[in-house]
């Protein structure tokens, strides 16, 4: 069987379509959160992964702060240079989308080719910390698997969240990993890849792939004429859709 695993879509249509002309013949998908915000079109990633099939997918932190932003600031105006990415999202989502993005479920269990899976959008809510032990591992297995699957032989947490693409294995049968994001990078890493991991018959293959990120760039240029974006939000763009050195590079004058 082959498992497509993605994570941190971000409102990114453009990269999730160029990893689907690569990866169309998968058997299952599993998603390990975050569809919107930090991107420009959230409706149709939405609406892709409503319209998948065979998923398995659970809810970030960026999608619980959608929902919880769209309930802040229902009926207000954001003012001008408090505005961000997120209210920019929620302008273009409908309730029904935002319906979706509150019933997925935060963890999901699932087997596939002989391994038992756990996959949730993060370690510990809040932070980016990491399992570093098999005694951190088992505690999380057992307040996230069924109890029959306590001592399967062999175990696998998927993560998203830090947009980093790595693989710990802890010992025989016990590995958690990450997929990465198919949307950006962190600012000390610049890639611009969309990343992403294929599991075939139980073996995992680290994948990415480029894509057009012009699109992004260009309504981030649009944001900044008209001048109502924070400009910290504007500056991420810069590096991770344009050719900005860092996520803090100085603004070209308007």
């Amino acid at each position: 069987m082959k498992l497509l695993v993605l994570s941190d879509a971000h409102a990114n249509i453009w990269a999730l379509r160029q990893v689907m002309e690569q990866e169309q013949d998968y058997d299952y998908l599993a998603f390990a959160g975050d569809m919107v915000d930090y991107g420009i079109a959230p409706g149709p990633v939405i609406e892709w992964f409503q319209n998948a099939p065979r998923t398995w997918i659970v809810q970030g932190n960026h999608d619980l702060h959608a929902l919880n932003i769209a309930r802040e600031t229902a009926g207000k105006q954001v003012p001008d240079k408090e505005y961000k990415w997120i209210h920019y999202d929620l302008e273009r989502m409908t309730p029904s989308q935002l319906d979706y993005l509150r019933q997925l479920p935060k963890s999901v269990f699932f087997t596939l080719d002989g391994w038992a899976y756990v996959m949730e959008h993060q370690y510990k809510f809040g932070t980016y910390e990491t399992i570093e032990n098999t005694a951190q591992f088992t505690a999380y297995w057992k307040e996230h698997a069924p109890q029959e699957y306590w001592d399967a032989p062999k175990k696998r947490i998927i993560f998203g969240h830090s947009h980093r693409q790595c693989i710990h294995i802890l010992a025989e049968g016990m590995e958690w990993f990450n997929p990465g994001s198919i949307s950006y990078r962190r600012p000390d890493d610049p890639l611009k890849t969309a990343q992403y991991m294929v599991v075939e018959n139980g073996t995992i293959h680290m994948k990415n792939v480029p894509y057009d990120r012009s699109e992004l760039y260009q309504e981030a240029m649009r944001q900044l004429h008209q001048g109502r974006m924070m400009d910290t939000e504007i500056q991420d763009f810069r590096f991770f859709f344009g050719g900005a050195q860092t996520s803090r590079d100085p603004l070209p004058e308007v």
